[in-house]
């Protein structure tokens, strides 16, 4: 199970490196076969730190403070809202659907809409909601991605900023389950080892997208998107 595990790091984490997102759902999904829930978000948390680290030292000269900033303020702030619910979870099964619905908004929005471009302020509350929904269910790369698709910004910035974000909110779990007294040393070979995964898939992935044009990349990008929105769609139908 190790061993698969680590490979499958390893292959999520070019989907990342290439998309910006995606694979830390479909690691989330692959998890879920062999870890029960009190395992599976703390273990993958890490995980996906070490990930989008590395993605965003690849990227670093595309990092954007005007994004990070604000986020970073509300990021703190939606771990301590999550400290206090995760202990009466509530079924999640009409977030999933509301998620899905808006990733389905953002693909096939009519171009007169105009796109979301998000001020401080937006960044600032983001932070806090994604920081809630990284510490309640995971991964938090298809609520991002929704506030990425936009056309005054390059693939590259897309891929490291919502790294940036991503790590940032990872990172933060771990205290908090910590304070929960989960073990992270006794499952110790299985984290290094998908850490590991983790980090040789994203060189792999970023390495990909530096080749890849913008339109193309803007094709990969909705299309994982719809794979993230139909995963959403079968969590909700089966947590109904």
């Amino acid at each position: 199970m190790i061993y698969l595990l680590a490979l499958i790091s390893i292959l999520t984490s070019i989907v990342s490196g290439v998309t910006g997102m995606a694979g830390g759902v479909l690691l989330l999904s692959a998890m879920s076969f062999f870890l029960p829930y009190h395992l599976l978000i703390p273990i993958h948390g890490i995980v996906q730190f070490i990930s989008n680290s590395s993605r965003a030292f690849y990227l670093k000269k595309h990092i954007r403070l005007d994004f990070l900033a604000p986020y970073f303020i509300g990021a703190p702030i939606g771990i301590f809202i999550a400290y206090k619910i995760l202990t009466k979870l509530e079924n999640p099964s009409f977030y999933y659907l509301f998620l899905a619905l808006f990733i389905i908004y953002s693909v096939f929005k009519p171009k007169r809409i105009p796109e979301i471009r998000l001020n401080k302020i937006g960044w600032f509350l983001l932070g806090i909601v994604a920081s809630i929904q990284s510490s309640l269910l995971g991964a938090t790369g298809p609520l991002l991605a929704i506030f990425y698709m936009r056309d005054d910004i390059s693939k590259e910035e897309i891929v490291a900023n919502k790294a940036f974000q991503q790590l940032g909110s990872h990172l933060l779990k771990i205290p908090l389950f910590l304070s929960m007294s989960f073990n992270y040393f006794e499952y110790s070979a299985l984290i290094i080892l998908m850490c590991l995964g983790a980090t040789i898939g994203t060189y792999v992935g970023v390495n990909f997208l530096k080749k890849l044009d913008d339109k193309n990349f803007k094709l990969i990008f909705k299309f994982f998107l719809l794979i993230a929105a139909m995963r959403l769609f079968y969590k909700f139908w089966i947590e109904l």
